[in-house]
Order: structure tokens, then C-alpha cells, then sequence
């Protein structure tokens, strides 16, 4: 029974990856399927997914892993528990969300290389991984808590703009089949009388990752983000923050599309890090820009949104400093 409620947790932590939204392909941004997912297989070993770091195998590789794991989970909830979205501040608490999202899922994927390096475990020793999965629990229990009761402050970061929900919603759909990787290789490696129970929960943590999408359904805003422009998330919010703060009223609001400003009115950025990005978007920060994106906000009723197809943008009543920002990061 004590290793069916390990199993339980284990699995439960890659719906956690999933719901903090998703993946991650680059050093920013989340989203992005592998475009060479399922090719030369079995090549680099010794590599973990996305990153050079090499790779251990054996107990306790897979006690680390976990360890490491634990803490990324702790600092993933650390930076849910005060988000709020609807001002440029909330921009900074998004791409903190999301630098912790990157970490959390750098980290399950060198956990799940470690298992894959890993030999099948003794039942001695697969309750000893399994033990330090049990103090787990706390956290993912915060998380997953955390999360559910977030979408709507989520909603309100893209300021009914961008489309942030179908962008985690987008990338929980991307990451059932990490999860199955991750599920299916810690099961490899249990002692085989336990095998058969991984697999029953795999099956079943299939409908958990369809009810996070569907928590997800619908949009957020009226411009969704593709993929491409996922990995300069953090130079598109500085950008769009920065349009945001421009003082000239004329040419914030349009009732449509219209001409497009001039484009070099938002410099294109390039941050080293995501600091750079905070220091940016906070000095952007103004009474101006927060009372756009309050009429933003204010401007865009839910059924105007629910209207939208999956992946199509209305770009009615967007400022047109920030369409011209969409559209430098390929949004639009």
C-alpha cells in the first residue's frame, strides 16, 4: 500500500509541470514541442534533455534528482502564491512565474535521464526513493492549490491582450507525453512486482491532464502567442510594457487596426537575463500605462473573447504601439 501511494505522489508531480504551464524549449519562455522529439533516439547519451549537464543513473542519482526537485517545486510556489496580474508589476510576477517554470522543468527532465540511466532498483531500494517522495507532498499539494485558484489572475497579466491562458493551456497539452516519459521511466526502474501499478496510474493520470486543460478551455485575450515567438517572451512583455507607458493618448488607442506607428518609438531589446527584464518593465511602471491597461482590461467583455476560435486574434482596440511591438516578435 506504501508504494502505491508513492507511485501516486511520483505521478502526481508531472501534472504539477504540467499545470505551472507547461514546458520549456529555451533559457525563456515556455511552450515549444521538440521538433526532433523521437529521432535518433538513444544518441548523446549522458546528456540530460535541453542541457549538457551529464547524466547519473543508480538510487541515489535518483535521490538528488528528487531533492533537487523538491526545492524547484518550493520556489515554483513561491512565485505563484503572490502573483496577481492586471499592471505592468504583474508582467514582472508572470516572467518570475515563468523563470521558475523554466528551472522546475530543466529539472524533471534530468530526473527522468537519471532514471533512464538507471538499472531496475531493489524493492529495498525502491522504498527508499519512494520514502523521499513521500516528502513531497506538502509542496505539490501547495502547488497544485495555488494553481487552480490562479487562472483568472493569469487572465488578467496578458490585460485581455495576449492570450496567456491558452498559452498554459497550449503547453499542458504539450506536455502529456513528457509526463508518460517521466511516469513510464521511474516505473521502469521499480521492482517489478510494482511495475503493473505504474502503469494502471499512467492510464489514469491521462484524465488529470485533460481536466487541467480543460480548467484552461476557452481564451484570455484577444492576441494567442504562437510558439515561435515563445522563446523571446521576456523581450515581448518588456516591449509591450513599454508601448503601454508611452504618453501620447492619440496614439495609444485606436478603435481598429489602423496604421501602425513607427516602430522604433519601442526599441528592440534583447535582455541578458530576466533581471534586465525587471528593471525594464518597472521603469515602464507609470500611472499612464496602468490606466491603459485598466481600459484594456475594462474594454474586452469575456464574450467578445469567447467568440474567438482557438487561433484567432482580433486586434480591435489595441493600442497601436503594441500591435507594432506584436508584430516585431512575430506575434501578429
Amino acid at each position: 500500500m506504501r508504494l502505491i501511494i508513492v507511485l501516486s505522489l511520483l505521478l502526481c508531480l508531472t501534472v504539477v509541470s504540467a499545470q505551472v504551464a507547461m514546458p520549456v524549449e529555451d533559457l525563456r519562455g515556455w511552450g515549444g514541442r521538440d521538433k526532433d522529439k523521437g529521432k535518433d533516439k538513444g544518441k548523446d547519451k549522458g546528456k540530460g534533455k535541453g542541457d549538457k549537464e551529464p547524466v547519473n543513473g543508480g538510487v541515489e542519482a535518483l535521490k538528488k534528482r528528487i531533492g533537487d526537485l523538491q526545492e524547484k517545486v518550493a520556489k515554483a510556489n513561491d512565485t505563484i502564491v503572490p502573483f496577481k496580474g492586471g499592471s505592468l508589476k504583474g508582467l514582472v510576477g508572470l516572467l518570475k512565474v515563468n523563470e521558475a517554470v523554466v528551472t522546475l522543468g530543466t529539472t524533471i527532465d534530468r530526473g527522468t535521464k537519471s532514471a533512464e540511466a538507471t538499472n531496475a532498483l531493489s524493492a529495498t531500494e525502491s522504498t527508499q526513493v519512494g520514502t523521499q517522495f513521500l516528502a513531497l507532498q506538502p509542496d505539490i499539494n501547495n502547488l497544485l492549490a495555488e494553481l487552480q485558484g490562479k487562472r483568472k489572475e493569469f487572465d488578467k497579466a496578458g490585460f485581455k491582450i495576449l492570450d496567456v491562458r491558452s498559452l498554459i493551456r497550449d503547453s499542458v497539452e504539450i506536455q502529456k507525453d513528457k509526463a508518460n516519459d517521466l511516469g513510464g521511466a521511474f516505473t521502469k526502474v521499480l521492482d517489478r512486482q510494482f511495475q503493473p501499478i505504474g502503469v494502471q496510474i499512467s492510464d489514469q493520470i491521462q484524465g488529470n491532464f485533460s481536466r487541467a486543460i480543460d480548467e484552461y478551455e476557452g481564451r484570455g485575450g484577444k492576441i494567442k502567442i504562437p510558439s515561435k515567438a515563445v522563446p523571446k517572451l521576456t523581450d515581448l512583455l518588456a516591449g509591450v510594457a513599454r508601448a503601454l507607458g508611452v504618453t501620447d493618448n492619440d496614439r495609444m488607442m485606436a478603435t481598429g487596426p489602423g496604421p501602425v506607428p513607427e516602430v522604433n518609438t519601442v526599441p528592440l531589446t534583447n535582455f541578458p537575463n530576466v533581471e534586465a527584464a525587471f528593471a525594464d518593465i518597472s521603469a515602464a511602471d507609470t500611472p499612464q500605462a496602468n490606466s491603459a491597461i485598466e481600459a484594456a482590461i475594462r474594454g474586452t467583455s469575456d464574450m467578445e473573447l469567447s467568440r474567438l476560435g482557438r487561433d484567432e486574434n482580433d486586434l480591435r482596440g489595441i493600442p497601436p504601439l503594441v500591435l507594432a511591438v506584436l508584430r516585431r516578435y512575430d506575434v501578429i
